[in-house]
């Protein structure tokens, strides 16, 4: 057997992660909808064609990245397996800080509805759900968009709220919807 297919896979990884950082640098350097294919391939130093064979277009390499940056913070809140609604938050926007930046470009480029997309399905598919009523699509759609909220909120406020002060926010929300059911 030969180990050919393992180094395609390994081959096509690197461009993707060539192309996403060079994506996400771009967009520190420029708005989004001055950034072209173009310009992603010479900084990820890889053809047009590669960015092609990867991707239909620059949406779809950014939400590939959004993809991760979600999936990261998914698996980081279903490993800590919180059980209350301010524990989730909190892990959330510890999860946020590093990605400080990248969240703030978003916003200013208006691309936060690519983010609630990906938020919406990384819930769904995540142990997450298990804190949320079983295929209760409402419910996943609810909980991601709240959290979609608060994180523009903190976005709005140049991120200068801690995790635990948005734990905090969260606990009041919890028990504002408590007393208004």
């Amino acid at each position: 057997m030969t180990d050919k297919p393992i180094k395609r896979v390994q081959q096509v990884d690197q461009s993707v992660a060539w192309l996403t950082e060079a994506l996400l640098q771009l967009m520190q350097q420029r708005p989004y909808k001055n950034i072209s294919i173009s310009a992603i391939a010479n900084r990820s130093g890889l053809s047009r064609r590669t960015f092609y064979r990867h991707f239909d277009t620059i949406d779809a390499l950014l939400d590939h990245a959004i993809e991760a940056q979600v999936n990261e913070m998914i698996t980081t809140i279903s490993n800590a397996r919180p059980h209350r609604f301010r524990e989730v938050v909190l892990i959330f926007f510890t999860a946020c800080v590093p990605q400080r930046e990248f969240l703030l470009n978003l916003q200013s480029n208006n691309l936060m509805p690519h983010l609630l997309t990906q938020l919406t399905t990384g819930v769904q598919k995540s142990l997450l759900a298990v804190l949320l009523p079983k295929n209760d699509t409402y419910t996943f759609a609810f909980a991601a968009g709240g959290i979609w909220n608060l994180l523009n909120q903190w976005l709005m406020d140049n991120a200068a709220t801690t995790p635990e002060e948005m734990g905090d926010v969260a606990e009041r929300i919890a028990i504002h919807l408590g007393d208004i059911v």
